[in-house]
């Protein structure tokens, strides 16, 4: 997904944001902070991906500070927090495909930087899903289980949804094998292969991969030479979150892609059809893939 206008503030605060956690020395956070919106004043175009812009101007941070996790902190405290609310509003033992979706949708909806007392107001609200291809899921998932050998590529985003995935991960390995993709390297609070060593929960996803990435959504032209091969090898790919969405599409991958995300602004509102806020959890139809 390139640029829309309403993306430079958004990218200007992730840059910020970045800065303000990569240095405890305010000159060299400022220092850093004007090489970061320096690119962003020179690069910014509509003919451009969001996604590229986010991760070098965090990659321009990163080695200006010398700081290779800046969200590291905020992603400990982040997990700590999914972990309670997940524990919190588990599913049922026999819940069925459809909730342990919208469990693992929840989670993507989890805001770790809200008020409390609204986050947790969030997580109690229904998931309602504004486009939903649960039921076509269901149905290919079980084919899978009758024709054995499938492999499953499941695309986490960030850091606290791993907790909410387990559930859905479990499930979906009664139908196929299921590799969980992670990021290679620290980019703002995405899982990493460490943050799930440190979850306490990482044993329990049979497989773990890594993207060989530091950049949101999948770049595919990054990625190292084993993870693309393993997405070759996938029969459906499954993906999380809004960075997903927006670099999935452009991949035009053979594959069934089921994407599970909520809508988080105003241009994926606009672009994907749907209201801010809501959740989607759909296939990606052909004629979406760039």
């Amino acid at each position: 997904m390139h640029c829309q206008p309403e993306c430079y503030a958004c990218l200007e605060n992730l840059a910020r944001r970045c800065a303000s956690l990569a240095a405890a020395e305010e000159k060299l956070r400022r220092e850093a902070l004007e090489l970061a919106l320096l690119y962003l004043d020179q690069n910014f175009s509509l003919e451009v991906p969001t996604i590229g812009l986010a991760a070098e101007l965090q990659r321009i941070i990163r080695l200006k500070t010398s700081n290779s996790d800046p969200f590291a902190e905020t992603k400990k405290e982040e997990m700590a927090l999914a972990r309670h609310y997940a524990e919190k509003f588990r599913p049922p033992v026999g819940a069925s495909l459809r909730e342990l979706v919208q469990f693992a949708a929840r989670g993507n909806g989890f805001d770790f930087f809200m008020e409390r007392q609204a986050l947790e107001k969030q997580l109690q609200a229904p998931v309602k899903f504004a486009r939903d291809n649960i039921a076509a899921l269901e149905e290919l998932l079980r084919g899978y289980r009758l024709e054995g050998g499938r492999k499953i590529l499941y695309l986490a985003d960030n850091a606290g949804e791993c907790y909410f995935d387990l559930p859905l991960v479990k499930r979906l390995e009664q139908s196929a094998e299921v590799y969980y993709a992670v990021k290679e390297s620290p980019v703002q609070n995405d899982l990493t292969a460490a943050d799930l060593a440190q979850s306490g929960i990482g044993e329990q996803f049979a497989n773990v991969v890594t993207t060989g990435t530091s950049s949101p959504g999948l770049d595919l032209a990054a990625a190292s030479t084993a993870f693309r091969e393993l997405l070759q090898e996938a029969d459906l790919i499954l993906a999380k979150g809004m960075g997903h969405y927006e670099t999935l599409p452009e991949l035009s991958l053979p594959q069934p892609v089921f994407l599970i995300f909520q809508v988080k602004c105003s241009p994926v509102a606009q672009s994907s059809g749907l209201p801010k806020q809501s959740y989607a959890a759909y296939f990606l139809a052909e004629k979406e893939r760039i």
